[in-house]
């Protein structure tokens, strides 16, 4: 179980930061068609990696503990 967790923590790492860059892409694309200047948020990679790293281990323990009852 603790395995499982890690793993999780590792995919939430790895995943979360994937999802901050395109976030920040489409954002910056997204500003630069509507306001002719691109913005986004600063570290937003890192912020996401950081928040999914938190989640996806918890939505696995709740998944392990429902599937060993």
């Amino acid at each position: 179980m603790i395995m499982r967790i890690f793993i999780a923590i590792i995919v939430g790492i790895i995943g979360g930061f994937i999802l901050g860059i395109a976030l920040s892409s489409f954002i910056a694309i997204f500003s630069l068609s509507i306001f002719n200047y691109p913005f986004g948020i600063k570290y937003l990679p890192y912020y996401t990696a950081f928040i999914c790293a938190i989640i996806i281990p918890l939505i696995e323990y709740r998944r392990t503990l429902k599937n060993n009852k």
